[in-house]
């Protein structure tokens, strides 16, 4: 079944305007799992309910409503809600080109696929290849689906992608979580935490060698329910807590069919640390000649 477009819009820049058509560049395969009534299985039913007048209301007597204090509300209609976006303009409009290196990814979205309109071809591939060649994606406003959205273009594979993005307000800084107390890096912990990256890295990234394990197992135990077996669940592995980082990181590695080098299993402290250690414990030379005078009188 071929892919419904979501929207018809155009991609502006400078004078040029581009027709093209928005598709969905990505699909769920997420099990859905409907709630059932446990006695009967029969499936459940949510009402609408007005707790002012204690009873249940149709979907057809609702409005928006925007809080403005507290039991305070502006209510907006559907009808009301769709003049203010269609009266914003529906075009893709590019605000610059940047290097798409210089988005953090926390900033993206979802992914849309963008194909030239009718009779857009020839512009259409033309600001692909300007854009492949420059290394350049395009930052863009677009209106969807009732909010304006900050937008991301770039080449993929022979055609375009949209990546909508989150504004800057909505990304949450490290600094409302706790990272806990810094702590000094001990040499020979990162020597083996370098080797246990080293040893699971990859030159290029290959999506098809992941599977979402979790949705096979439940169609699984579906289909053999679904067949009369007697299912039985094996818990979650327990992980037992990290309390000896050096030895934790070892055995990672021993695990992968890897020996550690000899240098990387001393348990190795900072070298100001160790020289601070030897002239505590070491005596003097003041010390040590007065010593060897009354041991030879």
């Amino acid at each position: 079944m071929p892919l419904r477009a979501i929207s018809r819009s155009s991609i502006s820049f400078g004078l040029v305007s581009i027709p093209v058509e928005v598709f969905p560049a990505t699909s769920s395969k997420s099990v859905h799992l409907n709630l059932l009534h446990a006695k009967d299985d029969s499936r459940i039913q949510e009402k609408i309910y007005c707790l002012a007048e204690n009873k249940a209301v149709d979907r057809s007597e609702l409005v928006h409503g925007f809080q403005i204090e507290k039991g305070r509300y502006v209510t907006f209609t559907n009808e009301e809600l769709k003049k203010l976006e269609t009266s914003a303009s529906h075009e893709i409009e590019i605000l610059q080109f940047i290097p798409i290196a210089a988005v953090d990814p926390v900033y993206f979205a979802s992914a849309y696929l963008i194909a030239a309109g009718s009779g857009a071809a020839k512009a259409y591939h033309l600001l692909i290849a300007a854009m492949t060649k420059t290394e350049r994606a395009a930052l863009a406003k677009f209106v969807m689906r009732g909010k304006e959205h900050l937008v991301l273009i770039r080449p993929y594979a022979d055609g375009l992608m949209l990546h909508t993005m989150h504004y800057a307000d909505e990304i949450r800084s490290p600094k409302e979580i706790d990272h806990g107390p810094s702590r000094s890096v001990v040499a020979s912990e990162l020597k083996l935490a370098e080797r246990l990256i080293s040893d699971l890295s990859e030159d290029k990234f290959q999506p098809d060698q992941f599977k979402d394990t979790y949705r096979e197992k439940l169609l699984k135990v579906a289909e053999e329910k679904a067949a009369g077996a007697k299912v039985t669940i094996p818990a979650a592995p327990k992980r037992g807590k990290v309390i000896d980082l050096m030895s934790a990181l070892k055995e990672s590695i021993k695990a992968r069919g890897k020996k550690a080098a000899p240098n990387e299993s001393e348990d190795e402290s900072a070298p100001e640390d160790r020289s601070n250690d030897r002239d505590e414990r070491r005596p003097s030379s003041r010390v040590r000649r007065a010593h060897n005078r009354r041991a030879r009188s």
